[in-house]
């Protein structure tokens, strides 16, 4: 809100009071404007017969100390005389085109009071005698960029982490890289700010930059404008990070204003927790402090990159994390921030079982499809596979490898316009044209079957693109929750030598005109991922999908994945997530497990003592009929680190085992004291104190299935008690 009036304050100051100075930040914003439209329209030198760059270099100065409206609009004589002589057109003007082709065409400041007369009318002159031609700053690219800028690649010629530039060759960066985005750009109409108002606020940060870090930090600024993904993962330097590249082996997902863990390789963290500060400071202050630095077209791709961002930092530093577990309990510890953003980050997989499949056909005639793992070659055996299935479900949580377009074909029923894109016109810039995508023929064998797609908001360009394709089939459902909301092919940027951006150079819509843009793939059915389904080993969203298709596929999971127990005897539980019958055994003598169950239940396990001077382990293996089995350890220490039976006194648990509520009775009338819930390891879960005639309730109904014990603390003595909680 303070952005917003400070610039409508400038705005008011610039057409209301040019008997006043005029700011610096004013001048450097109506000069890179005057420059980008000359270097695009005017017919000298938008085909490069006049070294436009230069001219610009020279004219800065000059720009910086005209303080009044006369001086200045004097130095911009000076630089549109350095243009030359407008060439006088022999043909048409181009035909007017719908408001939808032409949103970067606006010239209307052009009239602005800022400019005297002379300006406004060469101006104007080169926009009327523009006709559109070979520009040759910009053209299609046949490589990776979707459009190149030959003389602006890189925007200058250094590296500028070696060779930092002076201010005048720090606005040329700037005001070429503006000017590339205000007139072929698809996507600066949904933007948060208006394209004008990005420049007027970040232009005095690269002119009074003075060091490397304050320049990057600038860039970072200016492209979080964009509000576009792509422009976010490209935007870097080959010198510095503001955001690090290391940190500890730990995983997060962002869902329903908590980020979950979903994946630890370090102690204290593990599956299904809550992370409650990273550094002293809650996750809302780091989004809130990182957000001006983050190009992100909407809430769920800014938090997916929030999951990585709030945790990163230089190699081996120090990072103090407090996490939540699934009793509500609080662990703070500092990790050593030892690893790169490498694959085990890159690539999650909610099913563990489903992980490196390329597709599956289930017994229940639904089959499955990882976009992230088929490859081209895999895609005729796998459409063979599973064409008479009654549903397929393609799981889009990931990056493709190209295969949609076969997959589509094969699957049509008939030639079929699933998309439509606005291209710019690299002859006439501000302008773009429509160009339909349609794929398909008549086509005898194709899918009958629901088609199921899941995406989240790690499903992004490609993916929603393949999202797309596939949700053009008749009766297809697509599951999850809003994706990065950035698609179209991507151009590449060099700003210079070491540092790099980019942004999605199409726009992209349904064919009925709907745009994808920021809003990514509307789901039809909204699922997230929970807390407690993450620590069960649950994939939720498949889950829903199997629903939707009327699957009753075996589903397994365990958690956790290790339990450590005391040396003395005693009991532990692992939660079993399940929709049919299983079996389980244990590997060692010393460890008793229950032999089999049904559906959602506690496996229980009963270890012996263990004498040895050495910590033991079992391992203990779940199973259903047509699943790989789950296997779970069991690791008993060698010495006493747990809690033992206090002496029996008087009163009662009951009942116990129980579900939830625990009455405690046969206490005499009038006792007085405290009690407390601890796990397994010892840890505090729960307390509080009594008085009562005969009885006091507690509840345990929050808390996973398992062993507990409760300390009784009343005249003068503790008395513990071993509580079975089942479900």
């Amino acid at each position: 809100m303070r952005r917003t009036a400070f610039i409508i304050g400038v705005l008011a100051i610039t057409t209301m009071a040019f008997s006043q100075d005029l700011t610096y930040r004013q001048r450097l914003f109506y000069s890179c404007k005057v420059w980008g439209l000359i270097k695009y329209y005017h017919s000298r030198v938008s085909v490069c017969q006049v070294n436009w760059d230069s001219v610009l270099l020279r004219t800065l100065p000059a720009i910086k100390t005209a303080m009044d409206r006369e001086s200045f609009n004097d130095v911009l004589d000076s630089m549109l005389v350095a243009a030359g002589p407008i060439l006088t057109p022999t043909t048409p003007p181009p035909a007017t085109l719908p408001p939808e082709l032409r949103r970067n065409l606006e010239f209307s400041w052009i009239e602005d009071p800022v400019f005297r007369q002379s300006v406004k009318s060469f101006l104007d002159s080169v926009t009327r005698n523009f006709r559109p031609h070979d520009i040759c700053w910009v053209g299609m690219g046949f490589g990776q960029s979707f459009l190149v800028f030959p003389y602006d690649d890189p925007m200058i010629s250094k590296n500028t982490y070696l060779d930092y530039p002076d201010e005048p060759a720090r606005l040329l960066m700037l005001f070429k890289y503006w000017n590339i985005m205000r007139y072929f750009n698809p996507n600066n109409y949904i933007e948060d700010h208006d394209w004008d108002s990005t420049l007027l606020w970040n232009v005095l940060n690269f002119a009074e930059a003075d060091n490397y870090s304050s320049l990057f930090r600038a860039t970072k600024q200016l492209t979080s404008a964009c509000d576009d993904a792509h422009t976010e993962a490209f935007t870097k330097s080959t010198a510095t990070s503001l955001f690090n590249d290391y940190l500890p082996r730990v995983l997060l997902k962002y869902s329903r204003g908590k980020y979950v863990v979903v994946k630890s390789l370090i102690s204290g963290i593990s599956k299904g927790d809550v992370i409650d500060s990273v550094e002293g400071k809650t996750p809302e202050q780091w989004e809130d402090s990182l957000r001006p630095y983050i190009s992100a077209g909407n809430p769920s791709v800014f938090r997916r990159m929030m999951c990585m961002y709030m945790l990163t930092g230089p190699y081996s530093s120090q990072v103090r994390i407090v996490s939540i577990d699934s009793a509500g309990i609080r662990h703070g510890k500092t990790y050593s921030r030892m690893s790169p953003f490498d694959s085990w980050f890159a690539y999650y997989s909610a099913c563990d079982s489903l992980a490196t499949v390329k597709f599956r056909r289930w017994s229940c005639n639904t089959g499955y499809v990882n976009m992230g793992k088929l490859i081209g070659t895999d895609v005729s055996l796998m459409y063979e596979s599973l064409k008479s299935t009654s549903a397929i479900i393609f799981d889009i949580r990931n990056y493709p490898n190209g295969t949609a377009w076969q997959i589509a074909s094969l699957m049509y029923p008939f030639s079929t316009t699933f998309a439509k894109f606005t291209v710019p016109d690299t002859n006439y810039p501000g302008t773009f044209s429509w160009v339909y995508n349609s794929l398909g023929y008549t086509n005898p064998d194709s899918y009958k079957g629901k088609v199921i797609l899941l995406c989240n908001q790690e499903t992004q360009s490609q993916a929603e693109f393949t999202c797309m394709m596939f949700k053009a089939m008749q009766g297809s459902v697509v599951i999850g929750s809003q994706t990065a909301g950035a698609d179209g092919n991507v151009v590449y940027l060099k700003l210079s030598k070491d540092i790099s951006s980019a942004y999605s150079g199409m726009g992209v819509f349904y064919p009925n005109g709907d745009s994808t843009q920021r809003i990514g793939i509307v789901p039809d059915s909204l699922v997230y991922i929970t807390a407690e389904g993450t620590r069960q080993g649950r994939d939720e969203l498949l889950e829903k999908a199997l629903q939707v298709a009327g699957c009753l596929e075996p589903m397994l999971s365990v958690s956790p994945l290790q339990l450590d127990v005391q040396p003395e005897a005693g009991e532990a539980a692992f939660t079993i997530t399940c929709n049919t019958n299983w079996s389980a055994q244990s590997d060692a003598a010393w460890c008793r497990v229950t032999a089999s169950g049904s559906g959602n239940s506690c496996l229980i396990v009963e270890y012996e003592e263990n004498s040895q001077h050495q910590p033991r382990t079992a391992s203990i293996l779940v199973t259903v009929p047509s699943l790989p089995g789950r296997t779970v350890k069991l690791i008993q220490s060698r010495s006493s680190i747990g809690l033992r039976e206090a002496c029996p006194d008087e009163f009662v648990v009951s009942p116990n085992p129980g579900s939830g509520e625990f009455r405690v009775s046969g206490l005499r009338s009038g006792t007085e004291g405290n009690f407390t819930v601890v796990n397994v390891y010892g840890k505090a879960l729960l307390n509080g104190n009594f008085k009562t005639s005969e009885r006091f309730r507690f509840d345990l109904s929050s808390f996973p299935c398992g062993i507990y014990y409760l300390l009784i603390e009343a005249e003068g003595k503790t008395t513990v008690r071993k509580l079975s909680l089942v479900r």
